[in-house]
């Protein structure tokens, strides 16, 4: 009877040890998302497209950026199992109309970070053109396109724009 006094602390003071490790919330990146980050420059400096700006997917009907004014930043996702992405970029004012087509080459890879996870879709930037319409040249900064939200591609406008 006295042993199991003894011992009765100790195995209190265990499991109250083990409980909070087993009881620990699953670390899962459900509000981490994947895009590709990229900005506009003109004369080598940062610049904002002050007309509205709409940017969709070629060959699925999907607008991922809507009339918005004033962007110097676009975080834009990426497909998960094309190897190029073919994005339609479109300025419009109230006198004219431009419009320019970005294609990403890419490799896509799987990120496993636990089985309670699901699996997250990374991508490597291999190459970058575009049609040259308002866009001089997109430039790859960061190839990597992962949960840091770093610059990956400078786009280039032409200054006479």
């Amino acid at each position: 009877m006295r042993t199991m006094k003894r011992a009765t602390p100790i195995l209190l003071f265990i499991a109250a040890l083990l409980f909070p490790a087993s009881c620990d919330t699953i670390d899962c990146t459900l509000y981490n998302t994947v895009t590709c980050q990229a900005s506009f420059y003109g004369d080598g400096k940062a610049v904002a497209i002050t007309d509205v700006l709409t940017v969709t997917t070629f060959g699925v009907d999907s607008v991922l950026i809507n009339q918005q004014r004033d962007t110097q930043t676009m975080n834009l996702p990426l497909s998960y199992w094309q190897d190029t992405d073919t994005l339609v970029l479109i300025i419009t004012s109230d006198t004219y109309a431009l419009l320019d087509t970005l294609w990403i080459e890419k490799e896509n890879i799987p990120h496993f970070e636990s089985p309670d996870c699901p699996t997250s879709m990374f991508h490597r930037i291999t190459s970058a053109r575009v049609t040259h319409t308002f866009i001089d040249s997109v430039t790859i900064t960061t190839p990597l396109v992962n949960y840091d939200q770093a610059e990956n591609l400078k786009i280039h406008v032409h200054t006479g724009n």
